[in-house]
């Protein structure tokens, strides 16, 4: 599922953002669900997380995705294509919790790219790889991550060409996303620059089922999503504070 790219398996993150540097623009097609998992499981995992429980489940933001492009930029500053490296497009699968603010924590996230995982560490992503599949044929999409002995599965039929709504949600564009919390420390915002195409998904078969101790038992995804070919987002530079406290953490 990986290739080998300009940036060896020794690399760390620093290393990374040595060749490529942010910040990074990625253009994508997702496929939202949303699932409820056990919060006392979530809570042991990361107990100075306050996550918003309803009965005792907190509600989960699910995605399955296919990354097609990514451009960073090179030691001049000048945009590049990552797909020169052999690594992109790649797939992904992203999980993220509730919070009682307008936050979201990220317990997870799984890609088939290695250079996005080493990426992702430079930002304190909890980012591993897996071995995915994403397949869209007219009409709907069918995604599979498998972890382990641990399989997640997305079978969606979407409805309609999406550009209504789409249109209908164009004046909210470009918008920061809610800040993103990861088990680091670290927290990231990504700018929406444009979503051409917003289609309802009527989810056939979804649940996610991942090797983690937050997540002891598979959770099925909600019958309805959302799919959204062409995303296009942007994610800045890491927070200055992030990294001088990694900076200083390196002896």
């Amino acid at each position: 599922m990986t290739t080998t790219s300009q940036v060896s398996p020794e690399d760390g993150p620093d290393d990374v953002f040595a060749h490529f540097r942010p910040p990074f623009d990625l253009i994508s097609a997702m496929l939202f669900g949303l699932a409820f998992c056990p919060t006392a499981p979530l809570r042991r995992t990361f107990p100075a997380v306050p996550f918003l429980s309803v009965w005792g489940r907190t509600p989960l933001v699910v995605w399955f995705a296919r990354i097609t492009e990514v451009w960073y930029r090179d030691a001049e500053g000048r945009p590049r294509p990552a797909t020169e490296t052999g690594q992109v497009p790649y797939n992904e699968l992203n999980v993220m919790a509730l919070q009682w603010q307008r936050t979201v924590f990220v317990p997870g996230i799984y890609a088939t790219s290695q250079l996005s995982v080493r990426i992702g560490h430079g930002y304190g992503m909890p980012k591993r790889l897996i071995a995915m599949e994403v397949r869209r044929s007219e009409g709907q999409v069918v995604a599979t991550a498998i972890d382990g002995a641990h399989r997640s599965v997305a079978h969606a039929h979407l409805m309609g060409s999406g550009t209504i709504l789409a249109r209908a949600l164009s004046v909210w564009w470009p918008r920061w996303t809610w800040p993103a919390r990861f088990p680091s420390g670290s927290d990231v915002r990504a700018l929406i620059q444009e979503m051409p195409r917003a289609q309802i998904a009527r989810l056939h078969h979804g649940r996610l089922a991942v090797e983690a101790a937050w997540l002891p038992v598979p959770v099925a995804l909600l019958p309805l999503g959302l799919h959204l070919p062409g995303l296009s987002m942007r994610l800045p530079p890491a927070s200055p504070a992030w990294r001088a406290a990694r900076s200083e953490a390196i002896p």
